[in-house]
């Protein structure tokens, strides 16, 4: 097996609750401006994953910082009114927080106590523990039902004295159009990882996130990386560590295969290509690749979240689902109307010229609009 990138960072970031302490913090506003703050601190790893820190910042202009502060909290969806922050480890590492809401505490002196949540954290690696491929490793921090096969460990006794102990990883090696892509489990069965490399088809950025969309559909459960690396090929990497994904599935309600995951073995992985085929051969209004979510991704979303909700949320939630999937596989012209839209326009006028009740002509006009295209159930059996 090659180097992989993650390996050290694994046992670094995902050992379970965690404190980075940082000798310099910055606080940003917009580009190409000095730091609003500046000052020691630490990022915290909670135990339920989620990331933010506190530091002890000292303002550049205090008046001014006070001033952009109150901005951010009136304009809280204004991306140019918000702060960003970055920090140094005393281990030298270079993070970078994205984007924080920022929460302003006791001042003592010209220090200010500040803090705030990071949605995901960026580093930069390179050197000897970094891949000299081009391609990208996720680690799931969860168990996975992925139909992987089981990790083996070999023992060989000679004379009743182990001689020889080894350990083979039990892997899933996946050949998508141009692209290789790996899937094992952590000697542990704590995390699983996936390994794919980049290609034509699948290039960066947007492999990184490709790789994971068909998972949602397969397993019925939001899945996302908690940490990835985007190899290079050149020795350097970019690392992102998030918060975990969703929870697992309790039921088979948004799974696609409508079966335990477990069981499907080689279907699983043959559903798992075309899907991914589909996410990566798509293309937005412009011809160009998508980063983010494909539709068919997001509305298994819904379903998933819909699953936590009533049965009445559940069942309007599937059927919002079924026409949005009914428009992506049929055109406007396939589902157009079995009746001539002249005679559709002439029983609407017939309709509104009517004289009786006006709740009742709206609720057949309305009706009748519903003939320009074909429900559902007609499309899908024409």
């Amino acid at each position: 097996m090659s180097v992989r990138t993650l390996s050290r960072w694994v046992d670094r970031l995902l050992r379970g609750p965690l404190t980075l302490e940082c000798s310099h913090m910055e606080i940003l506003g917009p580009d190409h401006e000095p730091p609003v703050f500046t000052g020691p601190g630490h990022i915290k790893i909670g135990a339920d994953t989620k990331i933010s820190f506190f530091m002890h910042g000292t303002p550049r202009d205090g008046s001014d910082a006070f001033r952009r502060i109150v901005q951010a909290r009136k304009n809280p969806y204004e991306i140019r009114h918000q702060f960003r922050v970055n920090a140094v480890g005393y281990d030298g590492t270079e993070w970078s927080g994205g984007w924080t809401k920022l929460t302003a505490g006791k001042e003592r002196g010209d220090v200010w106590q500040l803090s705030g949540p990071i949605e995901r954290l960026h580093t930069y690696a390179e050197g000897a523990g970094v891949s000299k491929s081009s391609n990208v490793e996720l680690v799931y921090d969860r168990p996975l039902r992925l139909p992987i096969p089981m990790n083996m460990v070999n023992t060989v006794y000679r004379d009743g004295k182990e001689v020889l102990w080894s350990r083979s990883y039990g892997t899933k090696t996946l050949e998508v159009i141009d692209t290789t892509i790996e899937f094992y489990c952590a000697a542990d069965r704590k995390h699983v990882w996936a390994v794919a490399e980049t290609s034509l088809t699948f290039p960066h950025p947007y492999l990184e996130n490709w790789v994971s969309e068909p998972l949602n559909l397969l397993l019925g459960e939001v899945v996302y990386p908690r940490l990835l690396a985007r190899n290079f090929g050149d020795g350097k990497a970019f690392i992102v560590l998030a918060p975990s994904s969703g929870q697992p599935a309790n039921s088979l309600t948004a799974n696609i295969l409508r079966e335990d995951p477990l069981g499907a073995e080689e279907r699983f992985w043959t559903l798992y290509r075309d899907l991914l085929m589909v996410v990566a051969m798509a293309k937005d209004a412009n011809g160009h690749s998508n980063f983010e979510a494909h539709p068919l991704t997001r509305y298994y979303w819904e379903i998933i979240q819909a699953t936590t909700g009533t049965n009445w949320v559940l069942c309007m939630t599937l059927a919002s689902v079924v026409e949005g999937i009914v428009k992506m596989m049929f055109s406007e012209a396939e589902r157009k109307s079995d009746w001539p839209e002249a005679d559709i326009d002439s029983l609407k006028q017939t309709v509104t010229n009517w004289k009786g009740s006006d709740d009742l002509r709206s609720v057949v006009i309305n009706y009748v609009s519903g003939f320009k295209m074909k429900g559902v159930a007609k499309t899908l059996k024409s």
